[in-house]
């Protein structure tokens, strides 16, 4: 009964620190949420940032100004992130999914050699790759282009080593009993192999599609013109020296917020259930 008292105990307790800190994660975004719905600014920062907001001072109209004000433009770097996100994460996922599967189930000479060469360019700093990068992009004329923005990233080491980790796990029974039937092995892995790396593949689509979302220094170096600006690097664009357009900037930051939300929660389990097996797996 004692044991029984104490189990209940220590399960609230953790239900209570869990809910206390989910409240101080959700609080910012919430406020983001609400001030986004302030038409008058300067009631927002009177005297700092105001917590005070009154519901009569409360409106939609930031979210319109965003369909009217400049043409929609802010829609056109909405578009323009999603054509990047689904690039970079499609050629990344398909691209270092093969890569990891191979190096984790096939024996071949220079094998480790591959993997430390890898595993070596996680060590490298980003930044010191963004002027030859953008060099290299230039020459192939790709500046103000989606693919100038996805091809310098698609293949990250952390992708491939994930899908290594995880292809471990696989038996390599399913790849005999493959080669029985008479597939070749592209077949093998795109029709046997694939679906059982499904929770690798969630876990891997909302961290890619998320960095590449998010992603703001590569894009501002390599688009220059306004219309072809992503989300972050377009939202930068409400705060000059000239003034700042809080009203836009709160209210299309709630907006490029959505489509990640939507594409955790569509894969929740799977995202769970891959990080957990890559982790531990292999």
């Amino acid at each position: 009964m004692i044991s029984k008292k104490r189990r209940r105990i220590y399960q609230v307790s953790v239900f209570i620190l869990l809910v206390l800190i989910a409240v101080v994660a959700l609080t910012p975004f919430l406020y983001l949420i609400v001030t986004s719905m302030v038409t008058d600014m300067s009631q927002v920062f009177k005297n700092g940032i105001a917590l005070k907001i009154k519901p009569d001072m409360l409106d939609i109209k930031n979210y319109l100004l965003l369909w009217i004000e400049d043409d929609g433009l802010y829609f056109s770097w909405f578009k323009n992130s999603i054509c990047v996100t689904v690039l970079y994460t499609v050629i990344s996922i398909v691209l270092s999914s093969m890569v990891g599967y191979g190096v984790a189930m096939y024996e071949f000479r220079g094998k480790k050699l591959i993997v430390v060469l890898i595993m070596s360019t996680m060590m490298i700093p980003i930044e010191t790759l963004m002027i030859p990068l953008y060099n290299e992009v230039s020459k192939m004329h790709l500046l103000n282009t989606y693919m100038g923005v996805v091809l310098p990233f698609a293949v990250s080491a952390f992708t491939i080593y994930f899908f290594m980790q995880y292809a471990r796990s696989l038996s390599h029974e399913f790849m005999d009993a493959a080669r029985i039937d008479g597939c070749g092995e592209i077949r093998t892995f795109i029709n046997i192999m694939a679906p059982l790396m499904k929770p690798a593949f969630a876990s891997m689509i909302i961290l890619q599609a998320t960095n590449a979302w998010n992603d703001f220094l590569w894009p501002l170096i390599v688009m220059s013109q306004n219309k072809r600006f992503t989300l972050p690097v377009g939202l930068q664009t409400y705060l000059s020296p000239y003034g700042n357009n809080y009203n836009m900037l709160f209210a299309g930051a709630v907006l490029s917020v959505i489509p990640v939300m939507v594409l955790f929660f569509a894969n929740q389990k799977l995202f769970m259930e891959g990080m957990i097996a890559g982790g531990i797996k292999g």
